[in-house]
């Protein structure tokens, strides 16, 4: 099941960026003589969640996209996001907009195609 806070989510929404990003950080440095030094650490929380209803594919339903808005609307809102038996806490990526955007699937039709920027916290 795939859910985010109380809404449930299509089945075949998709995670795009789901394993383009690894909980580490590293970074390097040369010393004067010419020696490579290495620092690397774990990160916790910041992973871009990035969720998908793609053209002909998945679509989410007017009431679904006015629940995602209404979520998104919330200054500093922490959500669960269930994701096929794993749970994760996540806002909306606000800093890298548009957060949320959805485009009718035809002029005047209540189904929508669209995405989801989220981060884990």
């Amino acid at each position: 099941m795939k859910q985010l806070g109380d809404l449930i989510l299509p089945d075949s929404i998709q995670w795009t960026n789901r394993y383009a990003w690894a909980p580490v950080a590293q970074e390097t440095a040369r010393t004067l003589g010419g020696s490579q030094v290495v620092w690397s650490t774990s990160l916790t929380g910041g992973r871009p969640i990035d969720l998908e209803a793609a053209d002909e594919v998945t679509w989410l339903t007017l009431a679904q996209v006015e629940a995602i808005h209404a979520m998104a609307m919330q200054p500093g809102g922490v959500f669960t996001l269930t994701w096929e038996g794993e749970e994760f806490q996540v806002m909306f990526r606000h800093q890298d907009p548009p957060a949320t955007s959805f485009t009718p699937i035809r002029p005047h039709s209540n189904l929508f195609n669209g995405s989801l920027k989220l981060t884990q916290v």
